[in-house]
């Protein structure tokens, strides 16, 4: 019962020799081949590589658990993302699309997902830094893959994109609140003390600058916008909640960071966010 994964990857590792072999002879039939041929070559590459994957989705529930099931199903749409760059097939590029949405789904939607280990007596370097780190790259190279594929791919890669770093601004208020949580289980408390209340405010802020240069240098526009509605919310955040529980010249010092912080805001947002990128021009 412990090693019941093994029984489906080994079927995987019968499955390779017949992929690599079909691969070749496809190979010199397709170029002699009609159109028609080389749709069918290209459905049954798909089906015995569908077959060995699948074999594979199989075997990550079985032998793994909770985590894990959700860092290899990302990393194996990465992995079928990257395949359908070598084999043109709509089901691969669909199976791809749809672990990953699991993956990142398992991750935002599921409040299990905090309770899938205790608390371990190391702060930051912990199993939540790997599961979502690794499931934020998948998500990025998801996005490097299908950059240049047609509109609904190009469409999907931004959507990627987004959950990756979708997936980094939760893990680092997950960190934040494990920092600073005492317990066995991971609780968020906004209210708690005043020093967790300023880290949560430093974080968004460093994540919305991080955000933003990132959109700067890819000349990527809803990057600088999502990036300049989180350092709003944060500023809010700022003035609402964490002056209130300032005083003497600590507030009146914070109103003055605030003020300036509004102005470099607006001068970003003239600059980077309002003006439109100009479209590139193609090579003649």
């Amino acid at each position: 019962g412990g090693y019941m994964g093994a029984l489906p990857i080994a079927q995987s590792l019968l499955l390779l020799p017949v992929l690599a072999q079909l691969v070749r002879l496809e190979r010199e039939r397709m170029t002699r081949a009609s159109a028609d041929e080389s749709i069918q070559a290209s459905d049954r590459l798909a089906l015995v590589a569908a077959a060995t994957l699948s074999c594979v989705t199989v075997a990550i529930p079985l032998q793994l658990e909770k985590n894990w099931i959700t860092i290899g199903w990302a990393l194996e749409g990465a992995a079928l993302l990257w395949l359908v760059r070598r084999i043109r097939h709509p089901g691969l590029f669909v199976a791809g699309v749809a672990l990953l949405s699991t993956a990142f789904a398992r991750l935002t939607f599921n409040p299990a997902v905090l309770a899938y280990h205790p608390r371990g007596a190391m702060k930051i370097l912990n199993w939540y830094l790997y599961t979502y780190l690794l499931v934020a790259a998948a998500m990025f190279g998801a996005a490097r893959l299908v950059h240049d594929g047609d509109t609904l791919a190009r469409r999907l890669g931004g959507l990627f994109a987004a959950g990756g770093a979708l997936l980094l601004f939760l893990l680092l208020n997950i960190e934040i609140a494990d920092f600073y949580a005492t317990g066995p289980a991971l609780t968020f408390h906004f209210s708690a003390t005043l020093a967790q209340d300023l880290t949560y405010t430093i974080g968004w802020a460093l994540f919305a600058i991080a955000l933003l240069a990132a959109g700067i240098i890819m000349r990527n526009r809803p990057c600088r916008i999502a990036s300049i509605a989180l350092l709003v919310a944060t500023v809010l955040k700022c003035f609402l909640h964490d002056l209130g529980r300032l005083g003497g010249l600590y507030r009146i010092g914070s109103f003055l960071g605030l003020a300036l912080c509004l102005a470099l805001v607006a001068i970003v947002l003239q600059k980077f966010v309002l003006v439109r990128d100009e479209p590139k021009a193609r090579p003649a």
